[in-house]
């Protein structure tokens, strides 16, 4: 009986305790840009062509988001937004989602 009651005893003490699960970034990238890119990057804004008001706009456009407000600064690419810089746990934000493939989904 002793030995049946340590076993369980045992069991429970062992239990392995499940993986904490993995981080999303898409909500939080999608806070970042309506925080500081919507108002030119909407239909009628400053920021025309690019328009990031739809999850299927912002995953198209992730490598030059990503460009846009990490990469060097080149003729080809603007540091976002305009006059100003994100912080840069919103730059590590974004460069994780953007490495974890830049979906909606990560």
């Amino acid at each position: 009986m002793m030995a049946v009651a340590g076993l369980f005893i045992f069991g429970i003490a062992c239990k392995h305790e499940a993986a904490p699960p993995a981080t999303v970034y898409f909500p939080q990238v999608k806070q970042i840009i309506q925080a500081n890119c919507i108002s030119c990057h909407s239909p009628g804004g400053q920021g025309l062509p690019v328009i990031l008001t739809t999850d299927e706009n912002i995953v198209a456009l992730s490598a030059s988001i990503k460009a846009a407000v990490i990469d060097p600064i080149n003729p080809r690419n603007r540091r976002m937004p305009l006059g100003s810089e994100l912080s840069d746990a919103d730059k590590t934000v974004i460069q994780k989602w953007f490495d974890k493939g830049g979906t909606a989904t990560d």
